[in-house]
C-alpha cells in the first residue's frame, strides 16, 4: 500500500494540509478486511502441485487497526485535514473507523475541512 494512494500531505501558507481520498482509503480498508484469515487458514486451503506442497505465501497483509494506524501517525504531521469523497462514509463500519481517526485528529488539535454541500447542477 502506498500512503500516496489516498493520503495527500502538503504545505499551504505554512499550514500543513492533508487530503485524504475516503474512496481510494475505503479500497484498503476493504483489502485489509477481505485478506485477513485466522492463523492456519491459509494453510488448510493450499493446494499441492504434483504431489509436492509449496512453502505457504508470505503476505504483508495489514489489519484495519494498522491501516487506521499508519494514517493518525501520518496525520500527526497535519494541521488541517481536508476530506474528499465524503459519501463513501455511508457505507458499512468504515465511516465509524473514520469518524474515530477523525475524533483523534481533532483531539490533537486539528482542524477537519469536510465539503459542503452537493449542489445539483442547473437544468
Amino acid at each position: 500500500m502506498k500512503r500516496r494512494d489516498f493520503l495527500r500531505l502538503r504545505t499551504e501558507a505554512a499550514i500543513r494540509v492533508a487530503e485524504l481520498s475516503c474512496e481510494r482509503l475505503y479500497m484498503h480498508y476493504q483489502h485489509a478486511r477481505v485478506t485477513m484469515m485466522p492463523a492456519g487458514e491459509a494453510e488448510r486451503h493450499a493446494v499441492p502441485e504434483r504431489g509436492e506442497a509449496d512453502p505457504p505465501a508470505e503476505l504483508t497483509v495489514r489489519t484495519t487497526v494498522q491501516l487506521f494506524g499508519e494514517i493518525e501517525r501520518q496525520l500527526q504531521r497535519a494541521d488541517v485535514l481536508r476530506l474528499v469523497d465524503e459519501e463513501w462514509l455511508v457505507v458499512d463500519d468504515y465511516r465509524h473507523h473514520v469518524e474515530r481517526m477523525l475524533a483523534a485528529f481533532r483531539g490533537r488539535g486539528g482542524r477537519v475541512e469536510r465539503p459542503g454541500p452537493v449542489r445539483e447542477a442547473a437544468q
